[in-house]
């Protein structure tokens, strides 16, 4: 339908809701396109609202002569638009308007196709088909108890060709990877038999359609890069468009078709899922660097064991500014290196090199990281970041044996002297189109911020390189306070004659909000034989972060990197400042999440 047939009404009571309506097969709604509330900043774990949505829904309306109903203004942490029982609860008239355009575009065209439009909240462009379906064993197959929201024909056909042309187009397709839409709760499984029985009249009806055979409906997940302004958002809505056009347009379906097998996947022994599982930390392998001379600080880390699935590269410039790249999945492993995506780092020879040319969000004042809502609706997408630095390693420290480190991670965690090598970087660094020379100071082997438990009530920890001979050559300094026992600390200092332990005598990294720097870092050293090392920190650039920790509670970190000092010789490194709270210790909006719960 040309764009002059569509018309658009705003519920005269909702205003947050925005309704298009048309005589198209095809019915786009998106549960998350509001934004936070005031309100929500007092919230420990919030969720956040996926930006861009509503444009894009709006957009994809007129282009495919689609009725829509589109979520505008709510925020998510008020009413949930994707949660079927806080719609019943709360908006019941919401689940009526579904039901009845459900019916009606039945009634017209035998059958519907409904399109789910969400966000996932990393940076990689990655679409991520919601189904009920999870790919596992070459096959895809529904989650616990989810139920298939969609045809074979629809899977092997529109959406298959969707997937072929997002994959020529540079981004990503997968099925289930992170949200599948198999929740009860979950709007998606509304469209599916899973309901058939519900006393709730419009819900029932909705499945009703379903079971019956005439309804093919779909969650997109779209990642940040193909949300935000850019080519890569125009060539994925240019592929939905062309799949779903009600033109005919060939949606090239691929010749291999995918095997849905609709039996639920067997669920795994309390072995595999037990508390041991849950809690397990990702093991992370990485780099760090600064050049305080450019002002420009990277860190880059892989997940390759425990729980952990990802990688993530983020730099700190001009001392407010970021730049941030994340990946969700697991990493392509070698004996000498580690890459996902556009994201690599590989040993050659005595040097490790860390690759990387994508997408990055650029954020105008790191800050706004405490709430990752508000950092990405001040941000804009750079397509072309781009790094290759090189590091050389360091043998002055003894044993680093990188290769080993990436291939049997966990064997040298309790080895002090093969977890890290400390040294020079050199390279190039290319953000916000503006090419930047690097040389600077680096540690590289297990990433700095993975170390350590999840459960403390505050954490504290720097590492420093120093130029001059008769500097120490590095030092390592960390604190770790629980609620149950004294606080655990430990520190090193490397020389000519390698490493050496020594007594923390004291390590200070205080902030006085959440959302400043340290004023002040100083570290008090004592070596074996008796002589003491005075540290002096003062931060360059940093980023203020906050995620989920036990119980109800928040974790705020203050992270970056800062130029050092022992006696008269200077050099550079990271801190880490990390601390619980039951509440949220600042005016600021909290609403910081990485990932969108939208399954």
């Amino acid at each position: 339908m040309p764009e002059s047939g569509l018309h658009t009404a705003t519920a005269a009571s909702e205003s947050w809701l925005e309704v298009i309506d048309s005589d198209s097969p095809l019915l786009l709604i998106t549960p998350h396109g509001g934004r936070a509330e005031p309100r929500t900043r007092s919230l420990p774990n919030p969720k956040v609202n996926d930006l861009h949505t509503a444009d894009i829904t709006r957009g994809l309306a007129v282009r495919l002569g689609a009725s829509a109903l589109i979520n505008v203004a709510m925020d998510r942490n008020r009413l949930d638009c994707n949660r079927l029982s806080q719609i019943i609860e709360r908006a019941p008239w919401l689940l009526e308007m579904i039901a009845d355009r459900v019916g009606a575009i039945v009634a017209r065209h035998g059958r519907v196709t409904v399109l789910l439009i969400h966000g996932w909240n990393i940076i990689e462009p990655r679409l991520d088909f919601g189904l009920g379906l999870r790919t596992s064993g070459g096959e895809l197959r529904p989650p616990g108890s989810a139920c298939v929201s969609a045809s074979d024909d629809f899977i092997n056909g529109p959406l298959a060709g969707l997937a072929d042309r997002l994959h020529r187009h540079g981004i990503e397709p997968t099925y289930g990877m992170r949200y599948p839409g198999g929740g009860l709760q979950n709007l998606l499984q509304a469209f599916t038999a899973r309901h058939s029985q519900s006393s709730n009249a419009p819900l029932r009806s909705i499945s009703e359609t379903a079971v019956n055979g005439f309804v093919d409906a779909a969650q997109l997940e779209l990642s940040v890069s193909i949300r935000m302004p850019g080519e890569l958002r125009a060539r994925c809505e240019d592929a939905i468009a062309q799949v779903f056009s009600a033109n005919g347009a060939d949606w090239h379906a691929p010749r291999a078709p995918l095997v849905v097998n609709r039996a639920p996947r067997p669920r795994a022994p309390k072995s595999e899922i037990g508390a041991a599982a849950t809690v397990a930390a990702p093991g992370r392998v990485g780099i760090e660097f600064y050049d305080p001379a450019a002002r420009i600080g990277a860190m880059a880390s892989f997940d390759v064991g425990g729980a952990g699935i990802g990688a993530r590269i983020m730099m700190l410039f001009d001392r407010h500014r970021a730049a941030l790249f994340t990946a969700e999945g697991r990493p392509t492993r070698s004996s000498s290196a580690v890459a996902h995506g556009p994201l690599s780092l590989r040993r050659e020879g005595e040097s490790i090199v860390l690759a990387f040319r994508g997408p990055a969000v650029i954020v105008p004042d790191a800050t706004a990281y405490l709430s990752i809502e508000r950092a990405l609706a001040s941000g804009r997408l750079d397509g072309d970041t781009e790094v290759n630095a090189r590091f050389e390693i360091d043998h002055a420290g003894g044993e680093f044996d990188f290769d080993r480190i990436l291939s049997s991670f966990g064997a040298t965690q309790d080895r002090a002297s093969s977890s890290a090598s400390f040294g020079r970087i050199a390279g190039r660094v290319c953000i916000d189109g503006a090419a930047r020379t690097v040389h600077g100071f680096a540690r590289a082997g297990m990433s700095f911020t993975g170390l350590g438990p999840d459960k403390f009530t505050a954490r504290r920890m720097i590492w420093a390189c120093f130029e001059d001979k008769e500097a120490p050559r590095a030092l390592e300094a960390r604190s770790v306070a629980t609620a149950d026992s004294p606080p655990g600390c430990s520190a090193r200092i490397l020389g000519a004659g390698g490493w050496s332990p020594c007594e923390l005598r004291d390590l200070m990294i205080d902030t006085p909000s959440v959302e400043e720097p340290p004023h002040r870092i100083f570290a008090s050293l004592t070596r074996s034989d008796g002589s003491s090392c005075e540290v002096e920190g003062h931060v360059e650039c940093f980023i203020p972060l906050s995620r989920p920790g036990p119980g109800n509670s928040r974790i705020y970190t203050s992270l970056g990197f800062a130029s050092f000092r022992t006696g008269a010789h200077r050099g550079a490194g990271m801190f880490e400042y990390s601390r619980v709270a039951d509440s949220v210790p600042t005016a600021v909006d909290e609403n910081n999440e990485y990932d969108s719960d939208s399954d």
